[in-house]
């Protein structure tokens, strides 16, 4: 007789939120605090080139990269096949998960990928939906709501975290909590600054309600269904990976300065950086006018000790984004 093993459903967070909202930096929060717990990550990127991988502090064995596209679309089969994978390798390790996060593009609509979950029969088998976290970003908040992917993260939202709060006043605060509650007035809101909620809020709390998402999207257990949803075609990743070393010098005034010219339409600008005579990665990262770079973790021995940016906008030139960037080349 063959006896075949048979797992407990492991439990998924699903972790959205539009471009630049800090889901990254929560999904680091949420390891570090259970760091008792084995958690397998799936990521998904809006482009060619994955930053978001290298920044998540999880076990590799315990992390899938989804990349150049959106899970809600053309690689959506991929978030089945990372699924499995992970679990599939989890298992076979001897290690097995006991829980993932799913951290979703920031151009990701909900309702497809929560289809995948509800509705593909192997999915359903090895995992069970916990909770949908959505989080905004309260200093770009007001203009990225007008855009239709960003209501809808907020409307699939178990839990909306209000993140930023140190860039707001309290005026600014009520009236995003107040615009929220108007598009999903069930959510459970958090608020934090630099995604900082501690994980008892978030995980081992089943929050998801079938009822609750099929009341705005009643066809969602239907995979025949045409679900209404197509990117804005105006908005376009471009990535440039360099071996060669930046002059800090030269970088810190290349990108201050694109930030103050092209920042009403870069959306997104993200990057691992190699800096001459620096041994640590430096990482930086900027949503429209507002720009942020710090020290990472030392470089490995054993790694390609190279450049990677992404940059997500409207409008973008990639023969003069590349020519100015090299620029910044070391001699």
């Amino acid at each position: 007789m063959i006896h075949t093993t048979r797992y407990a459903k492991v439990p998924v967070t699903v972790i959205s939120g539009f471009l630049g909202a800090g889901k990254t930096t929560l999904v680091n929060h949420l390891i570090e605090q259970r760091a008792i717990e084995r958690i397998g990550i799936v990521v998904n990127e809006f482009g060619e080139v994955g930053i978001d991988g290298q920044l998540i502090v999880a076990d590799e064995q315990a992390l899938v990269e989804i990349n150049n596209g959106c899970i809600c679309c053309t690689v959506r089969v991929d978030l089945v096949a990372g699924i499995k994978e992970l679990l599939a390798r989890s298992r076979v390790s001897g290690t097995p998960v006991d829980r993932l996060i799913v951290e979703t593009s920031g151009l990701a609509d909900p309702a497809p990928v929560l289809q995948t979950f509800l509705a593909d029969p192997d999915v359903r088998e090895l995992v069970e939906l916990e909770s949908v976290v959505t989080l905004v970003d309260a200093r770009h908040f007001p203009q990225q709501i007008q855009d239709e992917i960003a209501r809808e993260q907020v409307a699939f939202a178990d839990v909306v975290i209000v993140n930023k709060l140190d860039l707001v006043d309290d005026g600014e605060r009520a009236a995003i909590e107040a615009e929220v509650k108007s598009l999903n007035p069930t959510a459970t809101l958090f608020a934090s600054t630099r995604s900082s909620v501690p994980a008892d809020d978030l995980l081992g709390v089943k929050r998801f309600s079938l009822p609750a998402v099929l009341a705005i999207e009643p066809d969602l257990l239907d995979e025949d269904a045409e679900h209404d949803h197509e990117h804005d075609s105006s908005i376009q990743s471009y990535s440039i990976v360099e071996d060669r070393r930046l002059d800090p010098t030269r970088f810190n005034r290349w990108v201050n300065l694109l930030v103050q010219e092209e920042g009403t339409r870069l959306m997104r600008m993200k990057g691992v950086l190699n800096f001459v005579d620096e041994p640590r990665q430096f990482l930086f990262h900027s949503v429209h006018m507002l720009l942020e770079a710090r020290p990472g973790r030392a470089w490995r021995r054993d790694e390609a000790r190279r450049n990677c940016l992404v940059f997500i906008g409207r409008g973008i030139d990639p023969h003069r984004l590349r020519k100015s960037f090299a620029e910044c080349l070391a001699a």
